[in-house]
């Protein structure tokens, strides 16, 4: 078969995505019953969800924040800030601060169904220049003259060049790298959590003085990741494969990107989640030996998530996967699988697919 392309591989930097998939959309496999284990895991849940609802602060600057490490200090909020990749966009359009923001980057040029960002957001984006569907590289992004930058290493940032976070402070750019990406430059840092999107929005949430809006979100989303741990944490886990690209050899997503955080809350089993790194290129042997019961593709630009699912049930390699045979696969956006205010969802829906009977859900074909 011909060798699908990768577009804009994450080892230089993320793809920009796509539009999102309503849980309640997504059936799946597996199966079991709640136990009064579950209820118990509820009630820890809930304690730690209550110990999270402190009233929100008003700003008090000059605010220092850590971040990947290192401190950032604002005197201010920031009023001339840009966001570079869909998902970092939908943080600050989640947290209302369009009216901060003078533009955008990389948001849709690798969008899927035709929408650059889901839909909650779609109104709020088209206020905000989108600059270019790429990238941000320095000249455009200096031009529009930001005091802020919240981008990622690996999603913008890239070490070695003057697209880092000291290299644009000399142009008066303060920038917010994405928590999930300081492994990239953290050698401390051994995992990726969920708590690491919390992060970014708490920050935001400080540093533009909107902490009210940013505690209701991330409440919002530990009630929801609550709710489905409440019927998954006594089901055995699922081997899932996350599936993002290439036909020679698999871009996936091991222990350092988001999805194995996602996957494992969902109660999955990352089969790469043993691999200390982001994302990377993997074999199609090591696949194969770890026998997936479950696949998650990741759908954004092209080739289509339609191309990629075509390719594993025709591929003589792949289309013995037990995911394949058992039809037990389904696709996520890009802005779903990243650092974003759609990781929630992102749980629910993979929780749905792997453990249909814990939700009440019938067997249908989620990759339809």
């Amino acid at each position: 078969m011909n060798e699908l392309p990768l577009g804009r591989v994450r080892a230089a930097a993320p793809l920009a995505a796509v539009a999102v998939l309503a849980a309640a959309g997504l059936a799946a496999c597996g199966s079991n019953s709640n136990t009064s284990s579950t209820r118990s895991a509820t009630t820890r849940v809930a304690a730690t969800i209550t110990t999270a609802q402190a009233m929100p602060e008003q700003t008090s600057y000059p605010l220092t924040i850590d971040n990947c490490g290192t401190t950032l200090t604002f005197d201010r909020a920031p009023t001339r800030a840009v966001s570079n990749d869909v998902n970092s966009t939908e943080d600050m359009l989640a947290l209302g601060l369009t009216k901060s923001m003078v533009g955008t980057f990389g948001v849709a040029g690798d969008q899927a169904a035709g929408k650059p960002v889901a839909g909650p957001y779609e109104a709020a984006y088209r206020t905000v220049r989108a600059v270019s569907p790429d990238y941000f590289r320095l000249e455009p992004l200096v031009g529009l003259r930001p005091d802020f930058l919240f981008a990622g290493w690996n999603y913008g940032l890239e070490t070695g060049t003057n697209l880092t976070p000291d290299g644009l402070a000399r142009y008066g750019i303060r920038t917010l790298a994405l928590t999930e990406s300081c492994a990239h430059v953290q050698k401390g840092k051994s995992s990726v959590s969920i708590e690491d999107t919390y992060t970014d929005l708490t920050n935001l949430g400080k540093i533009f003085n909107v902490q009210d809006r940013a505690d209701q979100l991330v409440t919002q989303m530990r009630r929801q990741v609550a709710s489905v741990q409440a019927k998954v944490t006594s089901e055995p886990a699922v081997p899932v494969f996350l599936y993002d690209s290439g036909t020679a050899a698999p871009f996936t997503a091991p222990a350092l990107a988001m999805p194995d955080a996602l996957i494992t809350l969902a109660g999955g089993h990352n089969i790469f989640g043993g691999l200390k790194q982001s994302w990377t290129s993997v074999s199609w042997e090591q696949v194969v030996a770890d026998k997936p019961q479950c696949i998650v593709i990741n759908d954004y630009g092209t080739p289509t998530w339609q191309q990629k699912l075509h390719f594993l049930r025709t591929n003589k390699v792949t289309k013995n996967l037990p995911a394949i045979r058992n039809d037990c696969v389904t696709h996520l956006s890009y802005d779903d699988l990243t650092p974003s205010p759609l990781n929630a969802q992102a749980v629910t829906a993979i929780a749905h697919l792997l453990h249909p009977n814990a939700f009440g859900l019938h067997r249908a074909n989620p990759s339809a």
